[in-house]
C-alpha cells in the first residue's frame, strides 16, 4: 500500500526513472541525484529549496531542471494513478511539483543576483587595478605625494618625496611629521593618499620601517568625501547643544558634532525631519556666550527618528570671527591630544 507521504516504485521502474533523470541532468553529481530522487519520491514532505540551488551550482541549466520536474510529475501520475485516484491525493501531488517549480524560480533569481554581484566585483577590481597602474605611473614621474589622515574630522597632511614606487607599494624617507599623521589613525599604522585624477583615495599600510625609510603597501579604496570641503572641520569630545527653528515655526534641538567657519554637522531626534534646502535659524552657546545665525540644510541622513544633518551657515562678521576662533581653539586642542599619544609603535624599526 502506498502512503500519501511516500511513493514506492518497483526496482526496474525506479532504475528507469533514475536513468532518465541522469540523461536530462548529465552534469548532476551522484550525491545530489540521490537527494533529488529521495525528494521526488516523497511528495508529502516539504521540498528543500537548497536542493535546486545546488543543482544550479553544479551547472545544470534551469531548463534541464524544469524538464526533469515535468517528467517526474507526469511519470509519477501515470505510474501511481491507482494510489492517487482520489482528487485530494492528485491535488497534493501536483501541489508538490508546483512548489518545486516555485523554488526553482527563486533559486534562478538568487543565482542571477550572485552572478551579477560577481560581475560587478570583477569589473570593480579591474577598474581599481587600472587606477593603481595609472597612479603608479604618475607617482613614478612626479616623485611627490601628500599623505593625509583625519583626527575627529580635522585633516592632518604631510607632503613626502617618493624614493621608490612599485606595483605593491612605495617607499618614503622617515620624517618627524609622520608621528602626528599616524597618531591620527585608529590603528597607528595607516594613512591615505588621493589617487590622481580620481574620486577615490587609497589606504596605505606600513609594511616595513628602517632607520631612515618607511615602506607602505597599497590597501583598500575609499571615496573622497571630506576632501571636498572648503573649510577645515573639527569635532569636540564635548558636543555643543543646538536649537533650530524653521520658517514654519517648527523647532528642533540636538547636538553639534563638528564645526567649521562656514558649516556644522549635528545630530537630532524627531518624528519629521526638515528637508535639504530648508533655511533654519539656529542658536547655541559658544564659550559662555550665545551664538545665533541661519543657514541652509545641505544633507540629511538617518531613520527611525534619529538623524544627522549638515548646515551651510550664513554668518554676520562678529559671529563668523567667533566661530573661526572656536575652530582654531579646537584645532590646537586636538593637536595637543595627538602629541600626547607619543610615537606610534609602527614607526619603530623592528
Amino acid at each position: 500500500m502506498v502512503s500519501a507521504q511516500s511513493i514506492v516504485l518497483d526496482e526496474p521502474v525506479e532504475k528507469k526513472l533514475r536513468q532518465r533523470l541522469q540523461r536530462i541532468l548529465p552534469r548532476a553529481s551522484e550525491k545530489i541525484m540521490e537527494e533529488l530522487m529521495d525528494s521526488l519520491l516523497q511528495p508529502g514532505v516539504p521540498p528543500s529549496d537548497s536542493l535546486l540551488a545546488r543543482l544550479l551550482d553544479e551547472n545544470c541549466t534551469p531548463n534541464e531542471i524544469h524538464l526533469a520536474l515535468i517528467y517526474c510529475r507526469n511519470a509519477m501520475l501515470l505510474m501511481q494513478s491507482a494510489a492517487l485516484s482520489d482528487i485530494r491525493g492528485v491535488q497534493k501531488h501536483l501541489a508538490y511539483y508546483d512548489r518545486m517549480v516555485s523554488f526553482l524560480m527563486k533559486a534562478i533569481e538568487q543565482q542571477h543576483e550572485r552572478n551579477w554581484k560577481s560581475l560587478q566585483d570583477e569589473l570593480l577590481n579591474e577598474g581599481h587595478a587600472h587606477l593603481i597602474s595609472r597612479a603608479i605611473n604618475h607617482w613614478s614621474q612626479e616623485r611627490e605625494i601628500t599623505l593625509y589622515n583625519y583626527f575627529r574630522e580635522m585633516p592632518i597632511s604631510v607632503p613626502v618625496t617618493l624614493l621608490h614606487v612599485g606595483e605593491n607599494g612605495f617607499t618614503i624617507e622617515k620624517k618627524n611629521e609622520l608621528v602626528t599623521l599616524l597618531s591620527a589613525s585608529e590603528d597607528g599604522k595607516s594613512v591615505y593618499a588621493r589617487l590622481p585624477e580620481s574620486e577615490l583615495s587609497i589606504r596605505l599600510i606600513i609594511e616595513d620601517v628602517t632607520r631612515k625609510t618607511v615602506h607602505w603597501q597599497y590597501g583598500a579604496f575609499s571615496p573622497l568625501t571630506r576632501e571636498k570641503r572648503r573649510d577645515i572641520r573639527v569635532q569636540s569630545s564635548t558636543p555643543l547643544k543646538i536649537k533650530l527653528k524653521c520658517s514654519d515655526q517648527n523647532r528642533w534641538s540636538g547636538s553639534i558634532l563638528d564645526v567649521s567657519t562656514n558649516g556644522m554637522g549635528f545630530s537630532f531626534a524627531c518624528d519629521t525631519p526638515f528637508q535639504v534646502g530648508d533655511i533654519l535659524v539656529f542658536s547655541t552657546l559658544l564659550q559662555g556666550r550665545g551664538l545665533t545665525g541661519k543657514g541652509a540644510v545641505c544633507w540629511v541622513s538617518g531613520r527611525d527618528g534619529h538623524y544627522h544633518a549638515g548646515l551651510a551657515i550664513e554668518y554676520e562678521s562678529e559671529s563668523h570671527l567667533r566661530l573661526d576662533n572656536e575652530v582654531q581653539r579646537r584645532q590646537k586642542n586636538l593637536l595637543g591630544e595627538l602629541r600626547m599619544k607619543g610615537i606610534p609603535d609602527m614607526l619603530s624599526p623592528g
